[in-house]
């Protein structure tokens, strides 16, 4: 019998990753408000819109909806809840604080709320983001044991969600926290890996700009295509890995720095583009792209699989892995197909 899923956020970068996995690939699922059909007739209650260049979504925020418009009957088809909703990324929060405590917080309480009335279970996605920098290092990576101390409002707000879930949630739970997920673009709109391919490419094509990436390019980075992330959460559910909490992402055995990230993305373009002008451009000479070394808080931020090891869901034992070459070819060809929807941050 399938599961049935609901998904907060379903217009975002990994929800998106999910329903695709869920419709196409794994017949044990059923993402109840899919944005690619309406089964269940949920598209005029979709008003919220996150992004304008996004599907509408449902508004975890409004507990009206959630408890009288959508109804009971359709709750208690529910199996599982990813709450993924949220705002995302340091940069982000920083422009909006009192959006990312509304959000981040009080949206996951009425999650919460919603789980306990209707005895669904909850998929909770957290940010590694919430650890204390100073408790790993080039020559110690993060697990789930590192010490959390967030320094960031994304990273506080994330963590207050991830007390909420662990204290007040009373049905089966799982927190997941994401490493470094990019994927295509507009889906994606937050990860410095595709501002990046997006931006080379807007810039030299479309009018000059100028991106901030408050990254240090010698910093390693270990980046996961949301694919893979999609395929490791269904599976944890389907496994039943209850009341856990996973760091999913790449093991820092694949971690790259952005001198190889920017020779990875100038050969992806170059299967799409023969112009040695615009590939010469790809570098982290670029102007259009100021890193800054001194705000990169996250430093060494890679992780060590051993925990998703246990589970036979680390991205080496997955089906259909998607590595970083492929997925930078993806999002450059997303970035190509998509140049017109401009983002926020541009």
């Amino acid at each position: 019998m399938k599961k049935r899923i609901f998904i907060t956020g379903e217009s975002g970068t990994i929800p998106t990753a999910i329903q695709w996995q869920a419709r196409y690939y794994d017949q044990n699922f059923e993402v109840m408000n899919c944005q690619l059909d309406d089964k269940h007739n949920l598209k005029p209650l979709k008003t919220h819109q996150s992004f304008s260049i996004r599907e509408p979504e449902i508004n975890f925020l409004d507990r009206d909806l959630l408890f009288k418009e959508i109804t009971p009957t359709f709750w208690k088809e529910v199996d599982v809840i990813i709450h993924s909703g949220a705002f995302v990324g340091t940069d982000f929060c920083q422009l909006d604080p009192q959006g990312t405590i509304q959000t981040n917080i009080e949206g996951t309480k009425n999650v919460v709320d919603l789980c306990n009335k209707y005895d669904i279970d909850l998929v909770y996605f957290s940010t590694t983001a919430i650890f204390d920098p100073k408790d790993y290092s080039m020559n110690r990576v993060m697990t789930e044991q590192t010490k959390i101390d967030p320094q960031t409002l994304y990273g506080i707000t994330k963590y207050a969600g991830e007390q909420i879930v662990q204290k007040l949630c009373k049905t089966k739970k799982m927190i997941i926290r994401p490493v470094f997920g990019f994927g295509d673009y507009p889906d994606d709109l937050h990860s410095a890996l595709t501002k990046i391919i997006y931006a080379l490419y807007y810039n030299y094509y479309v009018e000059p700009t100028k991106i901030d990436i408050l990254l240090d390019k010698q910093i390693t980075k270990s980046y996961i295509r949301v694919e893979n992330i999609a395929k490791i959460v269904l599976g944890l559910i389907k496994y039943d890995t209850w009341f856990e909490t996973f760091n999913v992402g790449e093991s820092y055995h694949n971690s790259l720095n952005w001198f190889e990230l920017f020779k990875k993305i100038k050969f992806q373009y170059s299967k799409f583009i023969d112009d040695e002008k615009f590939l010469n451009s790809i570098s982290d000479e670029n102007k259009s792209i100021k890193f800054f070394p001194n705000e990169d808080y996250l430093h060494y931020h890679n992780m060590c699989d051993v925990k998703l090891r246990t589970t036979k869901l680390s991205t080496d034992m997955i089906d259909d892995y998607i590595d970083i070459d492929e997925g930078i070819f993806k999002t450059c060809k997303s970035v190509i197909n998509n140049i017109n929807k401009k983002p926020y941050w541009i």
